[in-house]
């Protein structure tokens, strides 16, 4: 199988963010920024979770261990993104980032092989071009238009896609009632209903897991995960929430 590596996307207005200005605004808050962005790092291989392996006493020493960051900073970090929804608790060993799946890009070696061996041999095409001989240009001419064929046959490929994608929500629009069902549950969530549809999931159990997401105050990407991957969801205490991280005392202060 052929490796992929991963890449965090940060956003154009990141720390234009109101959560993250306030962050920083906080003693030690560039630090605490840099552990945030570490996490999503950390996640971003594994959809977006972070997982408890108890190789440490509780969780946040464990992920200090991990990016090689101070405890007690870590642990203002965990509780500042707690406190506003940009950490989730999925159990006592799974935590989620619900923003890291929005930033996440990827891409496999062989496709990086292939994308610079086509960078090159355009490189190669604009070299030609100082060429005087005729019979040169001609040939340069003749493999621009080659390589116009082939754009435009990825454009070809690219149209049906769309068509065959535009095909497809019809036929979701077709089952008008259920997709009405399933916006009214959703209500002002931003998680168009065709793509809960596409799930194929239960109508009881697209229920059960919007009523248990808006009841624990989940965001959008928790109750999508939730849905795609058959979580079990348990209602979680606030004893268990907090058990794997203790509040320091004088940073703490600062996030109340």
């Amino acid at each position: 199988m052929s490796k992929r590596y991963y890449w965090l996307k940060l956003k154009e207005d990141f720390f234009e963010q109101r959560v993250i200005k306030k962050l920083r605004k906080i003693a030690g808050g560039d630090t605490y920024t840099i552990i945030y962005l570490k996490l999503q790092l950390l996640a971003m291989k594994n959809d977006g979770k972070l997982v408890f392996e108890n190789v440490e006493d509780d969780f946040a020493s464990e992920m200090a261990l991990e990016l090689d960051e101070d405890v007690e900073n870590v642990k203002v970090t965990l509780m500042y993104l707690e406190k506003n929804n940009l950490i989730e608790t999925i159990s006592n060993e799974e935590y989620f980032l619900p923003e890291v799946l929005a930033v996440t890009g990827s891409e496999t070696a062989s496709a990086i092989r292939v994308r610079e061996h086509r960078e090159k041999k355009k490189a190669l095409q604009c070299n030609n071009n100082v060429i005087t001989k005729k019979q040169d240009v001609i040939k340069v001419k003749q493999e621009c238009s080659v390589e116009k064929e082939k754009e435009k046959e990825i454009t070809t490929n690219i149209n049906n896609n769309i068509i065959s994608d535009q095909e497809e929500k019809v036929v979701i629009n077709s089952n008008g009632a259920l997709q009405q069902e399933i916006k009214m549950l959703l209500g002002v969530r931003k998680i168009k209903p065709y793509d809960i549809i596409k799930l194929n999931k239960p109508i009881e159990r697209i229920k059960f897991v919007v009523e248990f997401c808006n009841k624990n105050n989940k965001a959008d990407g928790y109750l999508f995960k939730a849905l795609k991957d058959d979580w079990e969801l348990k209602e979680v205490q606030q004893e268990e929430k907090t058990c794997h991280y203790t509040k320091p005392k004088e940073a703490y202060k600062e996030l109340v």
